[in-house]
C-alpha cells in the first residue's frame, strides 16, 4: 500500500448525483488517502506506507464518456475553411465532411489505429482522464467498424486507463445506401459485436437517421443485450431525447436544441443528459441547456466529444472552463458531472468516479489550491501525479 498526502481533497460520494445534489462534493483538508488497486482509508493521521506524493488538490480521475476515438487522419483544411464562414455543405463538396475520415478509416489497418489513437489516449490520461470511452462509427461498413472495436479492445490491453468500447455503426448513413437496409445489415451483425461491445449508440438528426428508425434499431439492441445511447437533438429538435427516455437509454447526449418539456422529461428519469460543450466552442454554436438541466432535478454529466471533425479538443481542464463559464455549472457541478456522473453513462460509477473506500484507486493530484483553480486555469501544466487503479501513471517531474 501507499498514500497520497493532500492539503484539499474534493470528491462527489455515492453512484451518481441528480439536480442541485451535484453541488453536495465532500471536501475535506490534510488528508492521507491510502491506497492499493483500490482506495483503502482516507485519514487525518499518517499511515505507516510510502507517501508517493504531496499535493495541493486531489480529485477523481476524470471519465470522458464521449470520444470519438479511434479515427484516423485530420480535417484541418476543413477547421480553416469553417472558420471562414464555409458551410458543411461546401466542405462536403469539397471532400471534406464524415465521409472523409470514413475512407481514410476504411484504408488503415488495425496497427495504423492503434499507433496513431494511443497518442491522443495517453495526452488525455497526463491530463487527468483515467477511464475514456471510444466509439466506432469511421467505417460505415462492418469490417470497419468491427476494426474498430478491435482496435479499442488493443487499446486497452495496452495502456494504463481504461477504455469502453461503444457500437456506433449509425453514426451516418454510408454513400449510396438505403438507411433502412444498412440498419438491418447491422442489426444481422450484433452477435459479431456483442464480443466486442456492451454499448450501441445512434447518431439521430436532420439529415441522419430519424426517430422511427433509431426506436426500431434500439429495440433490437435491447433484445439482443446492449445498454444503448443516443447521439440527440443537436443540430435539431427531432424527439430523440424523449425516445431516449422513453427505451431507457443510458444517455441522451448533445442535446443543444432540446425544448424545457424535454428538460423536464429527462429531469424525471435515470437517463444522463450528457454536455459536450467542447463541440459547440469549436463550431461556434450555441450551448445546451445545461443550467434549467440541472435545475430540474436531472442526472447531468460531462464528455469531450473529441473528434477529428467538430471537436478535437480532449483536454479536460477546457472541458471544464466551459462547463462553468459558458453551461453556467458550478465547479462542483461539473466536478461530479465529469467524474461520478459521467462514470455512471459507462455503468463503472459502483468501481470509479469518486474517492471512496472500495473504489477504485482513481485520482488526479493538482499544484492549484482549490477546485475553482482548474477551471479557472484551463490548458496550464496543473496535473502533479496521475494513479489508476492505483498505479502511478503520470507524475511531473518539473
Amino acid at each position: 500500500m501507499r498514500a497520497i498526502f493532500a492539503r484539499r481533497l474534493v470528491t462527489p460520494k455515492g453512484e451518481y448525483l441528480r439536480g442541485k445534489e451535484m453541488n453536495s462534493v465532500e471536501e475535506m483538508e490534510n488528508v492521507y488517502v491510502v491506497f492499493d488497486e483500490r482506495i483503502v482509508d482516507v485519514t487525518r493521521e499518517k499511515p505507516g506506507v510510502e507517501v508517493v506524493a504531496e499535493v495541493d488538490l486531489l480529485t477523481p480521475g476524470f471519465v470522458d464518456p464521449h470520444t470519438h476515438i479511434p479515427f484516423y487522419g485530420f480535417r484541418d483544411r476543413e477547421f480553416v475553411m469553417r472558420a471562414q464562414g464555409a458551410k458543411y455543405v461546401d466542405i462536403l463538396k469539397a471532400g471534406g465532411g464524415i465521409h472523409s475520415t470514413v475512407e481514410r478509416v476504411r484504408r488503415a489497418n488495425e496497427d495504423d489505429l492503434l499507433s496513431f489513437n494511443t497518442r491522443f489516449a495517453l495526452e488525455m490520461a497526463r491530463r487527468g482522464v483515467t477511464t475514456l470511452e471510444g466509439k466506432s462509427g469511421y467505417g460505415l461498413e462492418m469490417e470497419s467498424e468491427l476494426k474498430q472495436l478491435r482496435v479499442l479492445r488493443r487499446m486497452n490491453e495496452a495502456l494504463d486507463i481504461d477504455i469502453v468500447p461503444t457500437f456506433l455503426g449509425a453514426h451516418a448513413v454510408p454513400k449510396g445506401r438505403d438507411a433502412w437496409e444498412y440498419l438491418e445489415e447491422l442489426v444481422m451483425s450484433f452477435g459479431e459485436v456483442k464480443k466486442l461491445a456492451s454499448f450501441v449508440d445512434i447518431f439521430v438528426d436532420e439529415g441522419v437517421y430519424t426517430v422511427e428508425q433509431a426506436e426500431w434499431y434500439l429495440k433490437k439492441a435491447k433484445e439482443y443485450g446492449f445498454e444503448i445511447r443516443l447521439h440527440a437533438d443537436e443540430i435539431k429538435r427531432t424527439g430523440a431525447a424523449r425516445l431516449g427516455v422513453e427505451l431507457g437509454a443510458r444517455s441522451v447526449d448533445h442535446l443543444l436544441k432540446i425544448s424545457d418539456g424535454d428538460v423536464e422529461m429527462i429531469a424525471s428519469s435515470d437517463t444522463v443528459a450528457l454536455m459536450m460543450p467542447g463541440t459547440s466552442f469549436y463550431l461556434n454554436e450555441g450551448y445546451a441547456p445545461a443550467r434549467k438541466l440541472v435545475d430540474a432535478g436531472a442526472i447531468v454529466a460531462l464528455g469531450s466529444d473529441f473528434n477529428p471533425g467538430s471537436c478535437a479538443i480532449n483536454d479536460p481542464t477546457f472541458i471544464m472552463h466551459l462547463a462553468v463559464s459558458r453551461l453556467k455549472m458550478s465547479p462542483q457541478e461539473a466536478l461530479t458531472a465529469f467524474t461520478l456522473n459521467s462514470a455512471y453513462v459507462l455503468n463503472l460509477s459502483r468501481e470509479a468516479g469518486s474517492i471512496e473506500e472500495g473504489k477504485r484507486a482513481d485520482m488526479v493530484g493538482w499544484s492549484v489550491p482549490t477546485l475553482e483553480a482548474v477551471p479557472y486555469l484551463p490548458a496550464h501544466d496543473t496535473v502533479e501525479i496521475v494513479v489508476k487503479s492505483g498505479k502511478v501513471i503520470w507524475k511531473n517531474r518539473f
